[in-house]
C-alpha cells in the first residue's frame, strides 16, 4: 500500500510540474532543462509540446544561443549525462518519437557536437553520445559552455595536441577527415617552424602528409622506430587501412619513400616490407628543433606513474597481504636486487603476475596503484587492437608489442609494467588440432606470448575474469597469482564510505548487508549519485536514491529479486 501511495503522490507531483512549467519563469538553465525533459516525455516533440514548454525553451535558447530544437535536444542529453553511451533510439523512445524523427534532427545534433556540448562516438554502424564533464560544470554555474583551445606555439605543442586528437580518434570521437582538418589547422599555427616549412617543400598529397605526421608522432611520443600496418590502421576510420595506401607502402611507390622521409625497418640485414621508420634525414631536417636523442621520448602509449591519482582500495585480508608483498618487491631497490639474485641462480629475471577474479573487484585499479607507489609507468595492451582480420598480421602485432616493450625498458631507469588488461581472449586453453584460420591465429598469438614471457626481463601483469579456463602453460609462467574475491560485508561498508564521504556508518552498513555488489558496481552507483547531485544542485546524500540505484545497477535485476528494503 505504501508503494501505491508514493506512486500516486509522484504522479500528482509530476502533473503539477507539467502544469506549472507553462507559467513559471525558470531561475536557471538546469531548472529549465528539468521542465523541458518532464514535458518531453511521450510528447512526440509535437507543436503542443513546444507551446507548453515555450517559456523554458526561450529562456535556455537565449542564454545558450541555440535554436529551440537544439535546446530541447541538449536538455534530453543532459538528463542522461551519467550514461557514456547515449543512443538516439533511447531518446526517441523516451519522447515517444520514431528513431527516424531523431535522424531528421541530425543537423541540430551535429551543431551541439560542433559546440562540444556532446561528443559522438562512431564505430562501424554504431553511433552513441556522451556529455563531457566540463559541460555539466558550466551549466551548473548557469553559464553556456564555451570550448576554448590554447593556440599551438611550437612543434612540441603541435605533437602534444596531435596526441590529444589521436586519443579522440581512438575513442571513435573523431573521423579521419576531421582529424585531417584539425591537424592542418594547427600546422598552420606553426607555419614558420622548420617542420612546417620542410613539409611544404615536398608538396605532398594531404593523405601522405597526414600519414607522415602520424608516423612522426609515433617517433616523437613513443620512440617508435618499428611502425607496422597494425599501428598505421589506427589513423583511419574503423581501423581500416585503405588498400591503395597499403600497396603504395609495400611497393615503395609512396611519395614518402620518394622524398626519403621513411624507410623500411632492417632486421638481420633484411628489409621488412611491413615495417617502417622515419629516416635519419627526416629526423634531423624536420624534427631537429625538438633536440631529440635517437632514443627520443617514450611517453605516448605509456600511462605515466605521476599522472595516476591516489585511490584508496579496500581489500579482503588475503588479497591485502599478497598485494603488499608484491608492492614491496616492485620497488626500485628491491626489484633490482631480486633480479640480480635470480640471474645469478640461472633463473628467469622477469616478473609475470596474474590478477584474476570477478569483474569490478579492483584488479586493474590495483595495477595502477602499484605503478603509482613504485614509480613505474604502465604500457597498457588492448588485446582487441592487436588482433587483426588479416592473416599473419596479429602475430606481427604481438611481436612488435614485445619488441617495443624491450626497447622502452632499455631506455628507462625503471622498467614499466606491461599490462594485459582483460586478457581473457589470449589466456584461455589453446585449441588442439585447430583447423580454422581464426583458431590457428589464436594459438599462434598464445605461443608467441608464452615464448616472450620466458624471455621477459621486465614486469608483466595480466588481469582476467577467467577462473577455470586458464591454459596450464600460462599458469606455470605466472610467478604471482592473486585472486580477487568480491568484498566481504565489512569491506563493502568501507568502500561505500570511501566513495561517498558523507555516508553514515549505519547507512553504509545497511547498504553493504543488503546488496552484494562489487567495488566497481559501488563506484558506478556513487558516480551516478554525484552526477545527479551536480544536476540537482543538492549535495546531501539521498539514501533512498542510493537504494534505488542499487536495485537498478544490474541489467537483469527484477522486482522479484530485490531484497533488504
Amino acid at each position: 500500500m505504501r508503494k501505491l501511495e508514493i506512486s500516486k503522490e509522484t504522479k500528482i507531483e509530476n502533473k503539477k510540474i507539467k502544469e506549472n512549467a507553462q507559467l513559471t519563469r525558470p531561475k536557471s538553465l538546469l531548472e529549465a532543462f528539468e521542465y523541458i525533459v518532464e514535458l518531453a516525455e511521450n510528447s512526440n516533440l509535437d507543436a503542443d509540446f513546444f507551446m507548453k514548454a515555450d517559456m523554458q525553451i526561450k529562456y535556455a535558447s537565449r542564454k545558450l544561443k541555440l535554436t529551440p530544437v537544439q535546446t530541447v535536444l541538449l536538455a534530453i542529453f543532459i538528463d542522461r549525462s551519467e550514461d557514456r553511451r547515449i543512443l538516439m533510439s533511447e531518446m526517441a523512445s523516451y519522447t515517444g518519437c520514431r528513431t527516424t524523427k531523431f535522424l531528421r534532427l541530425a543537423n541540430d545534433i551535429d551543431r551541439l557536437e560542433a559546440l562540444r556540448y556532446i561528443r559522438a562516438s562512431r564505430s562501424g554502424d554504431s553511433l552513441s553520445f556522451r556529455v563531457p564533464a566540463p559541460v555539466l560544470v558550466s551549466l551548473r554555474k548557469n553559464q553556456p559552455y564555451v570550448h576554448v583551445e590554447e593556440p599551438v606555439l611550437d612543434l612540441q605543442g603541435f605533437f602534444d595536441r596531435f596526441r590529444k586528437y589521436m586519443d579522440e580518434k581512438n575513442n571513435d570521437e573523431l573521423t579521419y577527415d576531421r582529424l585531417k582538418d584539425q591537424t592542418f589547422e594547427i600546422l598552420g599555427q606553426i607555419k614558420d617552424s622548420a617542420f612546417a616549412r620542410g613539409l611544404s617543400r615536398f608538396d605532398l598529397a594531404d593523405s601522405d602528409k597526414l600519414l607522415f605526421i602520424f608516423m612522426a608522432h609515433l617517433f616523437v611520443d613513443d620512440n617508435d622506430d618499428n611502425i607496422r600496418f597494425g599501428d598505421i590502421q589506427d589513423l583511419y576510420d574503423d581501423d581500416e587501412l585503405p588498400g591503395w595506401q597499403r600497396a603504395e607502402l609495400r611497393t615503395h611507390s609512396s611519395d614518402l619513400f620518394e622524398f626519403k622521409l621513411i624507410e623500411n625497418v632492417n632486421e638481420d640485414g633484411m628489409a621488412r616490407s611491413d615495417a617502417f621508420k622515419l629516416t635519419d634525414y627526416a629526423k634531423e631536417e624536420l624534427l631537429g628543433e625538438l633536440n631529440l636523442s635517437t632514443a627520443a621520448k617514450s611517453d605516448k602509449g605509456l600511462i605515466k606513474a605521476e599522472s595516476l591519482a591516489e585511490k584508496k582500495l579496500i581489500y579482503n585480508a588475503a588479497e591485502a597481504e599478497q598485494i603488499d608483498e608484491l608492492s614491496s618487491i616492485l620497488s626500485a631497490e628491491r626489484f633490482a636486487e631480486v633480479q640480480k639474485r635470480l640471474e645469478k641462480a640461472g633463473m628467469r629475471k622477469g616478473f609475470c603476475c596474474i590478477f584474476y577474479g570477478a569483474p569490478g573487484t579492483g584488479k586493474t585499479e590495483t595495477v595502477y596503484q602499484l605503478a603509482r607507489l613504485t614509480g613505474r609507468d604502465i604500457m597498457r595492451v588492448d588485446v582487441d587492437k592487436i588482433k587483426s582480420c588479416w592473416v599473419g598480421e596479429s602475430e606481427k602485432n604481438i611481436k612488435a608489442l614485445f619488441d617495443r616493450y624491450r626497447n622502452t625498458c632499455r631506455n628507462r631507469e625503471l622498467a614499466p609494467i606491461l599490462l594485459f588488461n582483460e586478457a581473457d581472449a589470449v589466456l584461455g586453453v589453446r585449441m588442439e588440432g585447430a583447423s580454422r584460420a581464426v583458431d590457428k591465429m589464436e594459438n599462434s598469438i598464445q605461443n608467441i606470448i608464452l615464448q616472450e614471457m620466458e624471455a621477459l626481463d621486465g614486469i608483466m601483469i595480466a588481469t582476467t575474469n577467467l577462473t577455470t579456463n586458464l591454459d596450464k602453460a600460462f599458469e606455470r609462467r605466472f610467478l604471482y597469482k592473486i585472486r580477487f574475491d568480491k568484498p566481504t560485508t565489512e569491506s563493502r561498508a568501507c568502500i561505500w564510505q570511501t566513495m561517498l564521504r558523507g555516508l553514515s556508518d549505519t547507512d553504509a552498513a545497511t547498504l553493504a548487508r543488503s546488496f552484494d555488489l562489487s567495488g566497481g558496481e559501488i563506484e558506478n552507483i556513487a558516480r551516478k549519485h554525484s552526477v545527479n547531485a551536480i544536476l540537482s544542485g543538492k549535495d546531501e546524500i539521498d539514501i533512498e536514491a542510493l537504494i534505488e540505484c542499487c536495485h537498478n545497477e544490474r541489467l537483469n535485476n527484477t522486482s522479484s529479486n530485490r531484497r533488504g528494503f
